[in-house]
């Protein structure tokens, strides 16, 4: 279970009565077994060019949700029933498919999902059609395919680039498209060049009727949009 203890940024609107764990997903097993062949078939995987980090690369399993945050993202879809789910970056597919699997429990809602590198798209692709079908992946950034969302986001999650000027630059776009009490998630909240501080400061700003931190992985922070 993904547990407590929280921190709470600004306690208020619905994510205030969030509950002390989340049930598992819908078909994690499946889920976490098609994370862990990627990860043995693929291997150490390099970055985009736009990460600006040349020679460093990432195993799968690096960089994927883990299993407790993915229960967190199915419960959420499932109890808040989003007709329009973004997510940027794509990774390999692992919290695309937690999304999607809330999704398909839900019988509605669509995902979008954004990945600047294409052969991490790839996988990520298959990886979600092995789940559902309910989902568009894009190989590109979110900022220059804002467009083919077709209305309001209901969820959000941002995990691409980990740097101020990047994540301040997404919040921007986001906050004029989210429908109002649409849930935003952040990855990697307590990464440096910058992430943190650009996660306290779209958390405590006027916008945000209320913002959490997950503290077990020291990762994860969750808002509520006005």
């Amino acid at each position: 279970m993904f547990k407590r203890p929280f921190k709470w940024v600004k306690r208020g609107g619905w994510i205030a009565d969030l509950p002390k764990s989340f049930p598992a997903a819908p078909r994690k097993s499946d889920i976490e077994s098609i994370a862990a062949a990627n990860h043995t078939e693929l291997g150490p995987q390099s970055l985009a060019p736009e990460y600006d980090m040349p020679g460093v690369k990432f195993t799968p399993r690096d960089v994927s949700t883990p299993a407790e945050q993915g229960d967190c993202y199915s419960w959420l879809v499932m109890q808040r029933r989003p007709d329009i789910v973004v997510e940027f970056g794509s990774g390999f597919g692992v919290s695309g498919m937690y999304f999607a699997t809330g999704l398909e429990a839900n019988g509605s809602g669509h995902l979008y999902s954004f990945e600047i590198n294409p052969d991490w798209a790839a996988v990520a692709e298959a990886s979600i059609s092995k789940i559902s079908n309910r989902f568009t992946l894009t190989r590109g950034s979110f900022e220059e395919h804002v467009d083919i969302v077709p209305g309001k986001i209901d969820l959000a999650f941002v995990d691409g680039i980990h740097t101020y000027d990047f994540v301040m630059a997404q919040w921007e776009i986001l906050r004029g498209r989210m429908s109002p009490g649409g849930l935003v998630l952040f990855d990697d909240i307590s990464y440096g060049q910058g992430m943190d501080k650009a996660w306290l400061e779209v958390a405590r700003s006027p916008q945000v009727a209320g913002a959490v931190e997950f503290r077990r992985h020291g990762r994860l922070g969750l808002l509520e949009c006005l």
